[in-house]
């Protein structure tokens, strides 16, 4: 029977490493974006298709700023960079630039409607009664330095109150200035040139990133001496920590493989052992794999991070197994039998563990709790089924030293004359915890969380500085039955933002035809009425030509068409939903007191929202602590009855509790990530109490398995505590604290025996 189940895992093992192969073969499909990795939990679908649609427009451009001394090089330079990618299928032909043509469209479509057409400012005065300012200003433009003096366009528009308006127009990046065509800016000496992209792939596809980031490497390599680029894009910060991820899981998939390879040698001087858990681990690896591609259809980059370390826990059986070396036990069948209660009552408690860790509203979570739990279960059948039957490796006598060390602190925990050491090692742990407590912080800001390249942070904030960009993450939701209710609302938000941040909205580009009416009425009673007539006596004009007002108020859709403002797309969402986004956005809090009782008017704070998710989630993170523990007792009860359940469970919980006060004194603060590491902190560290409960006779040998057992998992968890990403970095530390505890107290699980 043991024959057919380990003949009938074998092709299970062959299958899953085919389907992996041949997925392989074309290039596994790897993940990147960051966002996947964060919940959607946003209740109201109006507020989520907003957040997507933003996050799509952002992501699916890219921003090149190319700087030369000689402008006339770096004009073609740019040109060049978009040819290259262009030509390349990398980016699209068009571009979100407007075109010397598209401009005269705008103009077009504007001038017949330019009675209703007034700049905010020039609202204001006529409003108060400053109709007198504006002449003075038009005729100082008239008469002054450089004036403008077109007799066509005073006939029309006498006050020039149209080419006011037109300049008031809120268009991004109000440092660069067209230049024949492209925009730019003159810094210290060098001429910059402002490349805007459309990406013609997906953005956070690694094999789409590498071929983008290629392509404009070559790109640069072609490059004059002296030429500069600064580079803007998600798919840049998605390219470099995917880059960053993987190397660090390559890094620590190899120390850990290194690690665990050396510790066996070491501990069983033979190949036999080395071999077999070699097996072990990689079984539990290709069957993870296989089953996260059939479930996801691609591997996060930070699942692989993760699932790296799964070495360091999945050979945790096969080293409980070869622990038995050490004992007078020659027959692979005894070898089996000795420690097949504790590594299945262990691999449960751990699969309990990673199956709460899934329980998280974090997709990226969720992948390295299936691939952990699939690779765990693996890893348990290929000790359980192919060892008895391939072990050949003779008893061995336990090293004097790892002897000496077990045997010592067994007897620290079961002999009645250490009481006093273990009661002054627990106040000591005690009052290192007190002290941490009061310096416990929750780190719960999103932003902290992430690991950014460095250096393409510094390229951003340069960008930011030359071109003036200084949009915010946050923005407005508008939202009202009718196109016309939707431009009146972001009129009286308008009214509200004023003074506190810039912000850009389809009303500031085409105004409701209410406010166009008003607008008319304005002009005519405050400024032509009393002014008109002494205006043009002074200028010796003729009678202003009159022409006939249009049927209809000037449109959104008819400005959109004109192709001159492309960034609208992205700020209307349909005719009853519009965004209006913000720029040097100083006091949010100044802007939400003062927006607030708005009809259908909404602040989103997609950074603030998802850092409020992480602090709810850390919350809940410590309720699945409970979670866990509910399902483990009755396991434990079933194995040890209830008070035994309750003293092998102890020691796990104990490190659970002490181990976020005693990073705190180490000025790590306590987040979400270190609260889900807490969920396995407690599974491995019961399995720990799990295998001393199972030994009657206190026998080193168990504690020597379980302290090489302990070491592979600080070989490839405890490593995360070195990532440069800060939740992965809490994640790692929190295990690294969390497992060396239970260790040291899972001896004590042995008590409940005798």
């Amino acid at each position: 029977m043991r024959r057919s189940l380990a003949l009938l895992w074998l092709l299970l093992v062959l299958a899953a490493g085919l389907h992996v192969a041949m997925i392989a073969a074309g290039g596994l499909p790897l993940q990147t974006d960051i966002m996947a990795l964060l919940p959607r939990e946003e209740r109201d679908p109006v507020v989520q298709t907003a957040k997507d649609r933003m996050t799509q427009a952002l992501a699916g451009r890219a921003v090149v700023l190319v700087g030369h001394a000689d402008r006339a090089v770096a004009r073609a330079q740019a040109v060049a960079l978009r040819q290259h990618l262009v030509t390349a299928g990398l980016v699209r032909p068009e571009t979100d630039i407007p075109t010397a043509e598209a401009v005269r469209r705008l103009g077009a479509a504007y001038f017949p409607h330019r009675a209703g057409l007034l700049a905010e400012a020039d609202r204001q005065r006529l409003e108060q009664g400053q109709g007198e300012a504006l002449v003075t200003r038009a005729l100082s433009q008239i008469f002054g330095f450089a004036g403008m003096a077109d007799s066509r366009l005073l006939a029309r528009d006498p006050f020039l109150l149209f080419p006011a308006f037109l300049g008031s127009l809120p268009v991004p990046a109000n440092r660069l200035v067209m230049d024949d065509g492209m925009p730019s800016v003159v810094d210290d000496g060098t001429t910059w040139v402002l490349v805007s992209l459309i990406l013609a792939g997906e953005p956070y596809a690694l094999d789409f990133q590498r071929r983008f980031v290629a392509g404009f490497e070559a790109a640069q390599a072609e490059a004059p001496p002296g030429l500069k680029t600064l580079r803007l894009g998600a798919l840049f910060f998605a390219h470099a920590g995917a880059d960053q991820a993987m190397g660090e899981s390559s890094r620590i998939g190899a120390v850990s493989l290194l690690g665990t390879v050396m510790l066996v040698l070491l501990a069983f001087r033979s190949g036999g052992p080395l071999l077999l858990s070699v097996a072990a681990i990689a079984t539990g690896l290709v069957t993870a794999l296989s089953v996260c591609l059939a479930l996801f259809g691609s591997v996060h980059v930070a699942a692989q991070l993760f699932g790296a370390s799964l070495i360091g826990i999945a050979v945790d059986y096969a080293l409980l197994y070869f622990g038995q070396i050490f004992t007078p036990r020659t027959k692979p069948a005894e070898r089996l039998a000795q420690v097949l209660p504790g590594i299945t009552l262990g691999m449960l408690t751990t699969v309990i563990g990673y199956a709460t860790l899934g329980l998280s509203p974090f997709p990226g979570l969720k992948q390295v709790a299936v691939f952990s739990g699939v690779g765990l279960v693996g890893s348990f059948l290929t000790v359980v089924l192919w060892f008895p039957l391939l072990d050949r490796a003779p008893a061995r006598r336990l090293p004097r030293g790892a002897e000496w060390a077990s045997a010592w602190l067994w007897r620290v925990w079961g002999e009645a004359r250490f009481g006093r050491v273990r009661r002054l090692a627990l106040v000591a742990l005690v009052l290192l915890a007190a002290a941490g407590l009061g310096q416990i912080r929750a780190d719960d800001d999103v932003r902290r969380q992430q690991g950014l390249s460095p250096p393409l942070v510094a390229e951003q904030m340069e960008i930011q500085r030359l071109a003036g960009f200084g949009q915010t993450s946050q923005f407005f939701v508008v939202q009202g039955d009718s196109e016309q209710q939707v431009l009146e609302r972001e009129e009286q938000l308008g009214e509200r933002l004023a003074g506190l941040a810039g912000w850009q909205s389809a009303a500031r580009f085409v105004p409701s035809a209410k406010r166009q009416a008003v607008n008319a009425l304005l002009v005519r009673d405050a400024l032509v009425a009393p002014h008109l007539a002494a205006y043009r006596a002074r200028l010796g004009m003729a009678e202003p030509v009159a022409d006939a007002p249009p049927n209809q108020p000037l449109s959104l859709a008819g400005i959109r068409a004109t192709g001159a403002l492309p960034f609208l797309d992205s700020l209307v969402l349909s005719d009853t939903l519009h965004v209006v986004t913000l720029d040097g956005l100083s006091d949010l809090t100044a802007v939400r007191t003062s927006t607030e009782g708005l009809d259908g008017v909404r602040l989103i704070d997609p950074t603030g929202d998802v850092s409020l998710l992480l602090r709810a989630y850390r919350h809940r993170a410590m309720a699945l602590l409970a979670v866990s523990t509910l399902l483990m007792v009755p396991l434990l009860a079933w194995r040890y009855g209830w008070r035994g359940a309750v003293m092998v469970m102890a020691p796990a919980a104990a490190a659970v509790v002490l181990t976020p006060p005693l990073l705190a004194l180490a000025g790590l603060g306590f987040s979400f990530f270190g609260a889900m590491a807490l969920v396995l902190v407690l599974s491995i560290g019961t399995d720990y109490a799990v295998f001393c409960a199972e030994d009657r006779q206190r026998d080193p040998v168990t504690l020597v398995s379980v302290g090489l057992a302990m070491s592979t998992t600080l070989l490839s968890f405890g490593l995360l505590a070195l990532s440069e990403v800060a939740a992965v970095r809490a994640f790692g530390a929190t295990m690294l604290v969390g497992v060396v505890l239970a260790f040291v107290l899972a001896p004590s699980a042995s008590r409940m025996r005798g």
